[in-house]
């Protein structure tokens, strides 16, 4: 099968090379530095942006595609309305329901699900107005993801600040406004089959800094949860999806899990990013960019054995003043790395010094991790020096 990623997005090298294991032909539309050549079958740079330059990259191919996906957060509608002009099968829900956290959460109110969200504000006045003195508060844009432009805001004279970080991330001019939802966060990754047909496939425990940013430092596949609040987070992903009007492909849901149960923050109709997909095939056999494509075709796939009883990603991170230090060296082959280190990438030199991270940003490199719970646990309390991980409770 001939499948065309419209808008990539980063390092997702795990994707492409899950698709052309399987056999398929995988082209890529996105900037030229962001493709990794050597793992696609055709390329094509062009504006993720643009549905005529899309449309024209697609159109260079000397063949015709059977399949569009995107795997990049800000042009999943439109990659969508490619595969429509084309008529080729892509991804189905409702444009904005996905991508716009003012339609979103306005869809999700009138179907009854509960929502944080106290709307969208233009400006300055109507953000404030929205918080009308109540804190802690949140502000995001509503056409963002992976944390990018969101503040946790404690006082009325943070609000400006605020304000401007999160109109400076976003493309639509609108930021969200938000009560804070205190509880630990967790996202869920699910296939949607077909129109009220959706699969759980896992639940993965994030880790974030502190506020006032709450950036995603990592994340945990299969979150160590009880049996009733892994059921409460799979009902509520089903609801979330059934009201949004999913009707085909694979969606990553992030909830906090507040005393009166779980509290959706957003969810994307695309798979997730920060390597999560790779933990979820590591932990649970479970692949989500072969379940989308088999979603989208109507050919549904099944999981493969587990390789690990769980995996977690850790990301290095910056604090704008200390120089970066690779912190592996052979003693990390022994306890408690030994048999649980799957993966490694430094995206900074020695010495690098990088800006803690407000959002995506602000990463010095990862680490991946597979094998028996205990001793991920154990790599991962030695990777935070022993710390606590900040999780959304408050």
């Amino acid at each position: 099968m001939r499948v065309l990623i419209a808008g990539l997005g980063e390092k997702k090298e795990f994707g492409l090379r899950s698709l052309r294991d399987q056999g398929h032909h995988v082209g890529v539309i996105d900037l030229m530095h962001r493709i990794p050549i050597s793992l696609c079958d055709w390329w094509c740079a062009g504006d993720r942006f643009s549905v005529d330059s899309m449309l024209a990259a697609a159109w260079s191919a000397p063949f015709e595609w059977d399949a569009i996906l995107c795997w990049e957060e800000l042009s999943v509608d439109i990659a969508r309305e490619v595969a429509a002009r084309l008529g080729v099968p892509a991804p189905r829900m409702p444009a904005g329901h996905f991508r716009n956290k003012g339609v979103m959460h306005r869809t999700l109110r009138e179907h009854g699900v509960p929502s944080p969200q106290l709307g969208v504000a233009r400006s300055l006045d109507e953000c404030e107005r929205l918080i009308g003195g109540v804190f802690p508060a949140v502000v995001k844009p509503t056409d963002y993801g992976g944390s990018g432009g969101v503040t946790i805001v404690e006082s009325a004279a943070e609000i400006p600040a605020a304000f401007e970080y999160a109109q400076a991330a976003g493309r639509n001019g609108e930021s969200a406004v938000d009560r804070y939802i205190s509880g630990k966060e967790y996202s869920v990754e699910a296939v949607t089959w077909s129109p009220g047909k959706t699969e759980i496939m896992a639940v993965t425990e994030k880790h974030l800094t502190t506020p006032p940013y709450c950036a995603e430092i990592g994340h945990v596949s299969p979150a160590a949860l009880s049996t009733s609040v892994q059921s409460q987070l799979e009902r509520a992903t089903v609801q979330v999806l059934d009201a949004l009007g999913m009707e085909a492909g694979v969606s990553h849901a992030e909830f906090r899990m507040s005393p009166d149960g779980p509290v959706l923050m957003e969810v994307a109709g695309r798979p997730a990013g920060d390597q999560i997909p790779q933990l979820v095939a590591l932990a649970t056999g479970w692949n989500l960019y072969t379940a989308e494509l088999g979603a989208v075709t109507g050919n549904p796939v099944r999981p493969d054995a587990p390789a690990a009883e769980r995996a977690a990603i850790r990301f290095l991170v910056g604090d704008g003043h200390t120089p970066f230090r690779h912190p592996f060296a052979d003693d990390y082959l022994e306890p408690p790395f030994a048999g649980v280190l799957h993966e490694l990438c430094y995206y900074e030199p020695e010495g690098a010094v990088v800006e803690a991270p407000r959002g995506p940003g602000g990463r010095n490199g990862h680490v991946v991790l597979a094998g028996p719970a205990a001793d991920v646990a154990a790599a991962l309390t030695t990777l935070d020096r022993g710390s606590p991980v900040y999780q959304g409770d408050r």
